[in-house]
């Protein structure tokens, strides 16, 4: 246990890549455990060999090609059209258009890069402040990991054999509610910042605007209504958004055939980032279990005889630590083999607490040192790092209010219990 552990923390600390440093305490743990070389390369495959995951390269890659074709600008310019021109209505354009291609995308970080390279400069030419509207589309970025299709959840589901659709039915009122709060959050900064809203547009100019961003707002009506229908999977439907969203950019977008190689390159290299980080993950897992980790965590914790809510605070707790140093997949992909035995025993519904765990992420993806949101938003708005988290900080504490009440408040467990 120590050898593995002391790998990975050493690999962390000399600022290995997170699934190389996995990978090196598990070879080690194999290593030294005697087992043979080439049961590595047969773990690793076996643990890629699933249909869940395929789902994760499919929406990446309907991701980018909606990215690249032009179709989230068309979506940003029908709300705009719709909302805009209210006094503070320019914010809350920014908060729905990232809601809506997190139902389409699954990845915080693309829905933020996503929305913010178009909404960042378009607020901050309207007047908005600068602060303001990079913390407010990094924050609200982290709504692509909770509003279903969710990558996180896939993963989560794959480790715990908890169905998908079923962890996506229980995060979407949630993240809708979510998504709400901050949009009320923005729009009442919006209104107090004194910049003029831009002119009411006529029936018809609204009406073609929509019109011709048809395609991209009916994708995620088609994706979540064909997985909540039962007429198809989590896995199919990703395909199906692949199909869709290609068919969209070439004969409705103009996308040239030549250009979707380089999209193509692009999901490719996003995708195979994140199936090496569970590939790793589920090696370093492999060791934890080997020495009976999760056996002896599950043992110390039940010795504390905590009640449920004091359980619930601490693991809270530690996910927001873990968060800083783990991007969301490594922690999840770590942490739920050991804790799972610990959240039955304690009666607590995995479901739920799944869906307070990507809650808890949204907060690990705007801290830092290990947040990607804020790299993504400080790229793009060129804004230093530290600057882009201290902007965050207002809506950090939003959502940090909206875990907790999803944890203790009364009746929150409707939300959470799906429907």
């Amino acid at each position: 246990m120590w050898l593995s552990a002391g790998l990975f923390g050493g690999g962390v600390l000399l600022g290995a890549p997170v699934a190389f440093a996995l990978l090196l305490s598990g070879f080690g743990y194999m290593f030294w455990a005697g087992e043979y070389p080439s049961s590595v390369s047969s773990f690793l495959f076996t643990t890629l060999n699933s249909s869940s995951l395929l789902s994760i390269p499919f929406f990446i890659l309907a991701a980018e090609i909606l990215n690249q074709s032009g179709a989230t600008r068309r979506l940003i310019d029908v709300i705009d059209a719709w909302i805009g021109h209210n006094r503070g209505g320019m914010p809350v354009v920014a908060v729905i258009a990232v809601a809506f291609f997190s139902a389409i995308c699954g990845s915080s970080a693309a829905t933020a890069a996503a929305i913010g390279s178009v909404m960042i400069p378009e607020m901050i030419a309207r007047g908005y402040g600068k602060h303001f509207t990079i913390g407010l589309i990094a924050s609200a970025g982290g709504l692509g990991i909770l509003i279903p299709p969710s990558i996180p959840l896939i993963v989560y589901g794959m480790v715990t054999e908890i169905s998908i659709s079923r962890l996506f039915q229980a995060a979407t009122l949630p993240g809708l509610l979510l998504a709400f709060i901050l949009c009320v959050v923005a729009y009442i900064v919006g209104r107090r910042s004194g910049v003029q809203p831009s002119p009411r547009r006529a029936l018809r100019a609204r009406l073609a605007v929509t019109w011709h961003a048809i395609g991209v707002l009916l994708m995620p009506f088609i994706i979540l209504g064909g997985i909540y229908s039962g007429i198809f999977t989590a896995t199919e439907s990703a395909a199906i958004a692949c199909v869709y969203a290609l068919g969209l950019a070439v004969f409705a977008y103009g996308v040239r055939l030549r250009d979707v190689p380089a999209m193509l390159t692009s999901a490719a290299a996003t995708a195979a980032m994140i199936l090496l980080i569970i590939a790793a993950a589920n090696l370093f897992s492999y060791a934890l279990t080997s020495e009976r980790v999760p056996h002896a965590m599950f043992e110390w914790l039940m010795a504390f005889e905590l009640e449920r809510w004091q359980l619930l605070l601490g693991l809270m707790a530690f996910f927001i630590l873990a968060g800083m140093f783990l991007e969301v997949i490594s922690v999840v992909l770590i942490s739920m083999p050991i804790l799972l035995p610990v959240l039955t025993a304690a009666g607590i519904d995995p479901v739920h607490f799944a869906v307070l765990l990507i809650v808890n992420m949204e907060l690990a993806v705007i801290t830092p040192p290990i947040g990607l949101n804020l790299f993504v938003i400080s790229a793009i708005s060129g804004m230093p790092v530290t600057d882009v988290f201290k902007a965050t900080l207002p809506f950090a504490l939003v959502i940090a209010v909206f875990l907790l009440a999803l944890m203790y408040m009364p009746g929150a467990h409707l939300l959470l219990g799906g429907w």
